[in-house]
């Protein structure tokens, strides 16, 4: 029998959804020098969304963006300092009646790192002692339907598009009355991949037998590179999804580009944006992440990045006319060296 190593390998070899991200983006490169070119500036796309940093692409502050979404369609979140004391932050938890599980997330992170979810005071005061960037604390949504909607406007338009919207598949394993835990998470690929860190957590038991037909989730948080399987949704876009999101755009200072994260009670109410929770708000940065379909090839994705490229270079290019500058070198410098530390 394969080792794990030996087997992750093949698995990641095979699905392209695994592949390091420099490999999927390889193609792109050439064409955003083009486009580079074209508009005389490497920093072209930061115009797309001219009050995030960078345009979304790095160092975008997730709290200043959920600042704009109206309180009833976002979590209960709290803004937390680096260094910060325990009984303040306790303090503020309480006032806010924010109660546990919450969520706690870095503000200027990316792609699921340093996310955890804390369950009592104590996973709290050791992410506080572990943290080294300002983070945020989040209301745990536990609605099971979590996606990923992708929006853009042009400028000179009043209603935009919604060219992506992604499924999003919480990891988890069904007992059998017999195989340890960790015996099937190793039986599954996609749970194998992140195997190490799984059953390093304190909450995890690998000797643990689960009944038979009983289901254990995994990972409560939606990101791709933990384990959580996403799946193409763009068949569900309607005009009710439209209406709210072309509405919800307005509240965020000349947002032009990006996904929402999300969650909802269920589908149906996410099909009539009944119930909408937003998460975050990305910007250059996010990926039309429907192309992550285990399903998909890998030419199309190539070709939907193209298309959204094309898409942020026409948006930077009206939001030019509009008087918005895109960011100099020097301003890029600051935000990457800020990015970096973070």
């Amino acid at each position: 029998m394969l080792q794990k190593s030996q087997t992750n390998f093949i698995t990641k070899l095979l699905h392209w959804e695994y592949w390091p991200t420099w490999i999927i983006y390889f193609p792109l490169f050439f064409y955003y020098l083009w486009l580079s070119l074209k508009a005389r500036s490497f920093f072209f796309f930061t115009a797309a969304n001219p009050e995030m940093e960078m345009g979304g692409l790095y160092n975008c502050s997730k709290y200043k963006q959920l600042q704009h979404i109206p309180s009833e369609l976002k979590p209960l979140t709290l803004y937390v300092k680096a260094g910060s004391e325990f009984p303040l932050i306790h303090a503020k938890i309480l006032a806010l009646e924010l109660d546990y599980p919450i969520i706690a997330k870095p503000d200027r992170g990316e792609r699921g790192k340093g996310v955890a979810l804390l369950k009592n005071a104590s996973q709290l005061k050791k992410y506080l002692q572990e943290s080294p960037t300002d983070f945020l604390l989040q209301e745990y949504i536990s609605s099971p339907f979590e996606a990923g909607l992708f929006y853009y406007r042009f400028p000179d338009k009043h209603s935009g598009l919604i060219p992506s919207i992604v499924l999003k598949t919480f990891l988890s394993v069904t007992g059998d009355g017999k195989s340890t835990l960790e015996e099937l998470i190793l039986r599954i690929p996609r749970a194998r991949l992140v195997a190490k860190s799984l059953l390093q957590r304190g909450d995890m038991d690998p000797r643990e037998i689960l009944p038979e037909g009983s289901i254990k989730l995994l990972e409560p948080i939606g990101n791709h590179n933990r384990g959580t399987e996403f799946s193409n949704g763009n068949q569900l876009v309607n005009q009710d999804l439209l209406y709210f999101f072309d509405a919800l755009s307005y509240h965020l200072p000349h947002f032009h580009y990006g996904r929402f994260d999300l969650k909802a009670p269920s589908l149906d109410d996410f099909l009539k944006g009944n119930g909408i929770k937003i998460l975050e708000v990305n910007g250059v940065n996010a990926e039309p992440a429907h192309i992550y379909d285990p399903k998909g090839k890998y030419q199309d994705a190539v070709k939907t990045l193209f298309r959204h490229w094309n898409i942020i270079y026409q948006i930077s290019k009206k939001n030019r006319y509009q008087g918005f500058s895109p960011a100099t070198f020097r301003m890029a410098l600051k935000n990457f060296r800020e990015w970096q530390r973070h």
